[in-house]
């Protein structure tokens, strides 16, 4: 059964086809061979995905069937990565999101004053400009993060 962020004790570098399979095998939910994993991870040919089912075996993060194919056997956590249900979200996104339903918050409390005319402390502008801010920031690492493992080897695995 697939753990919500199971902890390791130790760092592994995973390279970006190696992170794809994981992720590709996560995300499958149900046994694999080869070929659709390199059809599903976009994977260049099917030596590739039996060395990346090889090597996640080592770290026994994936077990082989009967039947040859490959499913995950425990679901771990990723460095700088949060798992909601088979989805893998950048843990700076969700801070942005929270930053955002901040500002959702404060905008219903602004729009009724603004209608009604009534003044507005500036200590409340303030904390709409830094909450503004803080999601944009947020937002953007999120999504430069999420670009970064979609370009380059990381080290993603963490204990």
């Amino acid at each position: 059964m697939l753990t919500w962020d199971t902890r390791l004790e130790s760092q592994v570098e995973l390279n970006t086809t190696l992170f794809q399979t994981y992720v590709y095998l996560v995300k499958t939910g149900k046994p694999v061979g080869p070929r659709d994993l390199m059809r599903g991870a976009n994977l260049s040919s099917p030596s590739v995905a039996y060395r990346n089912l090889q090597r996640l075996i080592e770290l026994k993060y994936v077990a082989r069937d009967d039947f040859g194919n490959y499913i995950v056997k425990q679901k771990v956590g990723m460095k700088g990565y949060v798992w909601i249900g088979k989805m893998l979200i950048p843990r700076f996104a969700l801070f942005g999101l929270v930053f955002v339903g901040a500002l959702i918050a404060e905008v219903a409390v602004l729009i009724p004053h603004l209608l009604v005319g009534s003044t507005i402390e500036g200590s409340f502008w303030l904390l709409t400009a830094v909450t503004v801010v803080s999601a944009t920031i947020f937002l953007m690492e999120g999504l430069r993060f999420l670009g970064k493992t979609k370009s380059s080897s990381s080290n993603l695995l963490h204990g």
